[in-house]
């Protein structure tokens, strides 16, 4: 009968400011881990393009290094 006549459900509080404070802390810690990651593997490829030669081998290894330079400054 509620439902017909138009009745609310009850709705749940909304987050309190501490709440989103710790949302906004956890999400900046995981996107400084990710950052932290990118950076390594950016670091590994560029070593070893600096140990390889010229060849269709190190422009594999650049481009993949390109893509994750695009992802860390997107």
């Amino acid at each position: 009968i509620n439902q017909f006549f138009g009745e609310a459900n009850p709705k749940a509080p909304p987050p309190s400011l501490t709440d989103c404070i710790g949302t906004v802390d956890s999400r900046a810690e995981s996107i400084d881990k990710k950052i932290s990651r990118l950076d390594a593997e950016l670091v590994k490829y560029k070593d070893q393009i600096k140990k390889m030669r010229e060849g269709p081998a190190k422009n594999m290894v650049k481009q993949k290094a390109e893509r994750l330079k695009q992802v860390f400054t997107h």
